[in-house]
């Protein structure tokens, strides 16, 4: 290893056996980059074998991670393979989302009988400056104006794009498609407490913005988000 986990701490430090945090039973694990190569299955190696060094590591530690959420619910280690959208096949019955930096991975899972959640996503990112560019493509006037109304401090900008991320891989698997960035507009980062308002007719006509959970947490050099769609 290269050292990093000893100048960066761990992203979700303290929030890893934290249900209350969530609020509902999601069990969530986080390692360093590089940690699982070895341990991969070989269909899922099969996956990756031909890709970049970087892209296998980071396959793995997701996968590393995962499969250590899954132990936390009481869920065997099995092969966990990709969809055609590239999202991970969970087990029946669970349902999950995985990040990473190149740096950090971490995995979100919950066993569907019981948590509350239908979905969830989840999302980690480095804490850094997004560019006016950035700021116009991924976020709606009205949160580029609270931005700037909150003093447009990196992590705040960060904590949006994560959120995003985090909603559109909850979404997603729901509503059977991609998810565009102007389709919801988030509200409150500044408190902590985000809140989501739907965009677009198609996700209105889907979803109730109160099934619609966010959770945010910033950390020495992180934005940790995680997003879960209630049941009933």
């Amino acid at each position: 290893m290269s050292g990093i986990g000893e100048s960066i701490p761990n992203p979700i430090n303290g929030l890893t056996y934290a249900p209350e945090w969530a609020g509902t039973n999601v069990y969530l694990a986080c390692c360093e980059v590089g940690q699982g190569l070895d341990e991969l299955y070989p269909e899922e190696w099969n996956l990756v074998s031909a890709s970049a060094p970087l892209r296998r590591r980071t396959f793995a530690s997701g996968r590393y991670c995962a499969r250590a959420a899954l132990a936390e619910a009481g869920l065997p280690a099995v092969p966990l393979l990709r969809a055609t959208d590239g999202a991970v096949v969970w087990p029946e019955g669970v349902i999950g989302s995985v990040s990473h930096t190149n740096e950090w991975a971490v995995a979100a899972v919950a066993i569907r009988d019981m948590s509350d959640a239908l979905s969830l996503g989840v999302d980690l990112e480095r804490i850094q400056e997004l560019g006016a560019g950035v700021l116009k493509l991924v976020a709606t006037a009205g949160e580029r104006a609270e931005l700037a109304q909150a003093g447009s401090e990196d992590w705040q900008a960060t904590a949006l794009f994560s959120l995003k991320e985090s909603l559109y891989k909850c979404l997603r698997p729901v509503c059977g498609r991609f998810i565009e960035f102007a389709e919801v507009e988030i509200s409150d980062i500044v408190s902590g407490r985000p809140r989501v308002s739907l965009q677009s007719d198609d996700l209105a006509n889907l979803f109730e913005p109160s099934a619609l959970n966010l959770r945010m947490a910033v950390t020495p050099g992180h934005v940790f988000t995680l997003a879960w769609l209630r049941t009933g």
